[in-house]
């Protein structure tokens, strides 16, 4: 029997991701270069439906992540969540938080920013509201606190790349509010495939174990490797002249073997003139 939470389950007749995968991050300038760093992302799906006609009155999703990390690593921890949410009273979604409520997003996820990862969440979020194209889209207000100058451009940059369009209250951009929109009209991202990779739990998890087994075949090869070196060591040690003749034999066996058939042959010859 499949685990429920590692294999695709379904929505409304669509088939939808694992709740739970390993995402693999690289270098978005880099694809091709060392992975940067590893997240488990699991997500959670609350429905209520009316009991009179079985309706959905009220959803929420919420994505939680957490870096993986090895256990002497510092400073490169991680974890938090995106929130969205859809309300059939307002008919209305929203991206940023789990309730018609105001909600905020935020990445804690030291040496990945401005990798995608938020990106990757946000598009997740976009897929799942646009299960109601009809709904509008609760408003994003930006927050001059927010926007400091090395990150102010991005954060405007990542919710205009999904649709969003902002009606800017100061010349710097600092703060503004997302006009009125509805869920159909968002873009849904797929940048974030360039250096990002989904894993599902089981094979990432056989693919570690694979990688194990293999690292400890070569140890257990170096091992033995290392104990007949120290055999031969000690050995040459206490008999040095027995070993240095073995070590000739082994070296030039063949070049004797050859010389000594060619001795065989060219003897016969000189018999048979």
């Amino acid at each position: 029997m499949a685990l429920p939470s590692f294999n695709n389950t379904n929505r409304a007749k669509q088939s939808v991701k694992p709740r739970i995968l390993v995402l693999e991050i690289r270098d978005k300038n880099q694809p091709e270069a060392k992975v940067l760093g590893l997240l488990v992302v699991e997500r959670e799906e609350l429905y209520r439906r009316d009991p009179r006609d079985g309706e959905i009155y009220e959803a929420s999703i919420r994505l939680f992540y957490q870096r993986i990390t090895g256990r002497f690593s510092q400073g490169l921890s991680g974890r938090g969540r995106f929130d969205g949410s859809y309300s059939r009273s307002f008919n209305s979604v929203s991206v940023t938080s789990s309730s018609m409520s105001k909600g905020a997003l935020f990445l804690d996820l030291p040496g990945l920013y401005g990798q995608r990862v938020g990106t990757y969440l946000m598009n997740e979020i976009v897929q799942w509201v646009q299960q109601w194209p009809d709904a509008s889209v609760n408003s994003i207000e930006l927050l001059a606190g927010q926007a400091h100058e090395e990150n102010k451009s991005r954060r405007n940059r990542f919710y205009e790349q999904f649709g969003f369009v902002f009606d800017y209250t100061d010349p710097e951009q600092r703060e503004g509010r997302s006009r009125s929109t509805s869920a159909s009209s968002l873009v849904q991202i797929e940048t974030w495939k360039q250096n990002i990779v989904e894993h599902r739990m089981l094979d990432y998890l056989t693919d570690v174990l694979n990688a194990k087994e293999h690292a400890s075949l070569k140890l257990e090869g170096c091992k033995r490797a290392y104990t007949q070196r120290i055999a031969e060591e000690r050995q040459a040690m206490a008999k040095p002249i027995r070993w240095a003749l073995r070590q000739l034999y082994y070296q030039y066996a063949s070049t004797i073997f050859v010389l000594l058939i060619l001795t065989v042959f060219f003897g016969i010859l000189w018999v048979n003139k």
